[in-house]
């Protein structure tokens, strides 16, 4: 298993692709601009997307779904909550930037503690809402590392000031459904640097 991750549009967005390289298959994450940049992503490692998974519905992480999904073919999933982001521009947020995304419903509405089997590997689907009301985050046991959108970043936490946002829910997800994992599990946020479990647990303000 590789993790290939591109940084992509204003917001410098992590758009990640998780590779089985035996089966040579694999699964995005978050696509949140510029289609050209995550397909060469693609092109080098060599895999077919079977895949497309959103954190969040946010149009800095859907930004460049349409054409993602046109050039790979790939279902997408995404939670019930944050599913009316992909077809409204006023709730994804995409007029502060001057844009007006929307995209067709997705394949796929995930749950809480749903397992996850696509390219030969496990996501398991954990709710935590706070920076929307539908965020969630996608844990691979196997490989100890979890996808986790802006719900936390290294020594902070997402925001909470947006529309379904709440720092007490926030707050709550990542104490009830992060930190109580092995401090070696990486996470691989939607923006900025890899941190772990361990290292937020110890260094990260919002979490003391």
């Amino acid at each position: 298993m590789k993790i290939y991750r591109q940084e992509v549009g204003m917001l410098a967005t992590n758009c990640y692709l998780a590779v089985n390289e035996e089966l040579k298959e694999g699964v995005i994450v978050d696509p949140g601009a510029d289609c050209e940049t995550i397909m060469e992503m693609v092109e080098g490692a060599g895999v077919k997307v079977v895949a497309i998974l959103l954190t969040h519905g946010h149009s800095d992480h859907i930004g460049a779904l349409n054409e993602v999904r046109k050039a790979t073919g790939a279902p997408v999933y995404i939670s019930k909550e944050d599913e009316p982001c992909l077809s409204k521009a006023d709730i994804n947020l995409s007029f502060f930037v001057g844009r007006s995304i929307q995209c067709q419903p997705p394949e796929h509405l995930v749950v809480d503690g749903e397992t996850l089997h696509l390219a030969g590997m496990d996501f398991e689907v954990l709710a935590t809402p706070g920076h929307t009301k539908g965020g969630i985050c996608y844990y691979n046991k196997e490989g100890k590392f979890i996808f986790v959108g802006d719900t936390v970043f290294c020594e902070s936490i997402g925001r909470t000031d947006l529309p379904g946002g709440s720092y007490k829910e926030i707050l709550k997800s990542i104490k009830e459904k992060i930190l109580v994992l092995d401090d070696g599990i990486a996470l691989l946020p939607g923006h900025g640097p890899q941190t772990s479990v361990g290292w937020e647990r110890r260094r990260n303000p919002f979490l003391q």
